[in-house]
């Protein structure tokens, strides 16, 4: 049996390099299983190509981190993980990566996005203590004592230091929240007005 296809076949010209162009080629049913195979090679090559550019996109991840150039180095290595996932130091880098530029951003006063990044430094490395701290630091401007104390002392934990002083503090707005010593803010009602003097 024989088929017509449209492929991509390599050609080139006698002392020249080699390039693609697109031809109607035949095939037999012995040729088909061949171009399946053939394929699969060709796959498995393009797989070894997409993994080499894990380590660019780290070698320039980490050139960009160490300039201080925060967005740049988290795209650099968003990249390097989307080819090697399983890559354990990407995986450090882009927490610390991450960590830097949220720490940028809690400077700048942009804590959503500050919080954000520090959510995904976790997300890639769970053990990064710098940004439970950080986590840990911004819950307590926003007053909330519960995750102030608990980012904090999970900091702590995974640094082998002794709680910091806001995790401390924290608590002790806890223990005033629960004995009922301190209300947490809550929007007052608006009192109704007054019923209208007779004349």
């Amino acid at each position: 049996m024989l088929w017509t296809r449209r492929a991509i076949v390599w050609t080139r010209a006698p002392h020249a390099t080699w390039k693609p162009c697109v031809r109607t080629v035949a095939f037999s049913t012995g040729m088909r299983v061949m171009s399946k195979a053939a394929g699969a090679a060709v796959g498995a090559i393009l797989a070894g190509v997409l993994c080499a550019c894990a380590p660019v996109n780290q070698d320039r991840a980490q050139n960009a981190y160490a300039a201080g150039r925060y967005d740049e180095a988290a795209n650099d290595v968003t990249a390097a993980l989307a080819h090697d996932p399983g890559n354990l130091q990407l995986k450090h880098l882009a927490a610390q990566i991450f960590t830097q530029r949220g720490v940028q951003y809690y400077k700048g006063g942009q804590l959503l996005a500050a919080s954000n990044d520090f959510h995904n430094a976790i997300g890639y490395d769970p053990y990064y203590a710098p940004a439970y701290d950080y986590l840990g630091m911004l819950s307590f401007q926003q007053h909330n004592w519960e995750d102030a104390a608990n980012f904090g002392d999970k900091a702590a934990g995974l640094e082998g230091k002794p709680d910091p002083d806001y995790v401390k503090s924290a608590r002790k707005e806890i223990l005033k929240v629960r004995s009922g010593g301190f209300q947490p803010y809550v929007v007052p009602q608006q009192q109704p007005p007054p019923p209208p003097r007779p004349y």
